[in-house]
């Protein structure tokens, strides 16, 4: 989130227009994907666990697939594109069927509207650790390597390899959560994994209607898509912001850590805002501020710091915000249609995803219709046109701002309280019966 961006532009030179449209096309190849994966997660039977076995099947592919998306090779800017292209491809879809099973454990894991509240409190927590982390390696390893291709390349393989250790520790702890006989599979004539594409397509679709169906996943989709495009392009924009606009490139990860430091600090402020008003309110209140810090920072002079490092450590509340509330809101609007736990969390992962490719997309094109120059292996930070600039500086404060104010619209929208019986709750939103399916 914070790197890709960046590399490709900055790294691995691609003009910002190339770099935009490989983007856009796997994300094109992620909505075919995630509810292909959702339908077949719904549907799969396994013995040790029909979310559970994929986590694992997924462990050292995702690791290896994200480990090579961090080198350059010799080929031409079109070439080079392709390129990436395909590895994307190859990590999304590894990374579709992990991430698609691990969080459909969720409401198996927590069953209680303030349960899942503290879940996702601990598991983002964690989370944006990792975050820290791979900030924390790639600045160390800055000071030892001064060429970011050797850096990057570096990086990618320690946490590519690291990657494929916590699937295995997933897989172990949650054993007895994950039910081997779901409704999904009875009720499709118990579909088995290796069943015709053209069955696939039709379940996938199936599944999406009966989906996208219920009201208050949509709100809690409408907002999260809102919000999680928001972190994206604040993570992506943040570099540009630092490196160009303070002309300060050695602050970027500094910046990041303090935010991110700041996001796990609030984490627990997060959690009992939730439980004292409810998530939607906690939802609102949060983003509301960060509203108001993204347009101060957009408004920071280019010699700013100190003002930009107590404002970062601001952003940290917006950012758990983001990453907790939606999370723990899902369970709530699935809890009356049980069986399509997989579907459910494929489109939250597609949403997720969409987010950021577009907030790549749209920057990128930005910043070329901006006039960006492209870094040289001579001029590793050039001195960029004033369009550019005002194009980083948008991406920083009026950008986010607004994304903030449509997620802010769905969840005034969201019908789900704590004082709501959830199952109840769905089946009067969504159109079913007084016993839900």
């Amino acid at each position: 989130g914070f790197y890709q961006l960046y590399f490709m532009t900055d790294v691995a030179m691609l003009p910002p227009s190339l770099a935009a449209w490989s983007i856009l096309a796997v994300k094109l190849w992620d909505a075919l994907n995630d509810p292909i994966m959702g339908a077949i997660s719904d549907r799969l039977r396994f013995k040790r666990g029909r979310r559970r076995v994929p986590m694992l099947a997924a462990s050292a592919p995702l690791g290896l697939s994200f480990a090579a998306i961090w080198f350059v090779p010799p080929f031409s800017p079109i070439a080079l594109a392709l390129w990436y292209t395909a590895l994307f491809m190859l990590f999304d879809t590894c990374f579709t069927v992990f991430h698609v099973s691990f969080n459909a454990l969720t409401p198996a894991l927590a069953r209680g509207y303030d349960e899942r509240s503290s879940l996702n409190g601990y598991r983002m927590a964690f989370s944006i650790a990792g975050t820290l982390g791979a900030v924390i390696l790639l600045t160390a390893l800055g000071w030892a390597l001064p060429d970011p291709r050797a850096r990057f390349a570096l990086a990618g393989v320690g946490l590519g390899l690291f990657c494929i250790v916590p699937p295995l520790f997933a897989y172990r702890a949650t054993r007895g959560y994950d039910d081997e006989a779901p409704p999904a599979a009875a009720e499709s004539g118990g579909a088995r994994p290796d069943a015709a594409v053209p069955a696939l397509l039709d379940a996938a679709f199936e599944s999406a209607r009966a989906v996208l169906a219920n009201r208050p996943f949509r709100m809690v989709m409408g907002l999260y898509l809102f919000s999680w495009t928001t972190t994206a392009i604040i993570s992506s924009a943040l570099i540009y912001f630092v490196s160009y606009y303070f002309k300060r490139p050695e602050h970027a990860n500094f910046l990041v850590l303090v935010a991110e430091l700041a996001a796990i600090a609030f984490i627990p402020f997060v959690v009992a805002a939730a439980k004292c008003w409810d998530k939607r309110r906690a939802f609102v209140g949060g983003c509301a501020s960060w509203i108001a810090v993204q347009l101060a920072i957009s408004a920071l002079g280019p010699g700013s710091l100190g003002p930009a490092y107590a404002l970062a450590a601001l952003i940290g509340l917006g950012i758990a915000t983001a990453y907790v509330l939606p999370w723990a809101m899902i369970p709530d609007a699935i809890e009356g249609d049980p069986g399509r736990e997989g579907s459910y969390y494929a489109f939250a992962s597609f949403f997720q995803k969409l987010g950021t490719g577009a907030a790549l997309w749209l920057m990128a094109k930005a910043m070329e219709a901006g006039a960006y120059v492209t870094p040289s292996a001579a001029e590793p930070f050039p001195a960029q046109p004033e369009r550019a600039l005002a194009v980083i500086r948008a991406f920083m404060g009026p950008v986010p701002a607004l994304l903030l104010g449509a997620a802010i619209a769905f969840a005034l929208f969201y019908p789900l309280r704590r004082e709501a019986a959830p199952e109840s709750a769905f089946a009067a939103d969504a159109g079913l019966g007084g016993g839900g399916r």
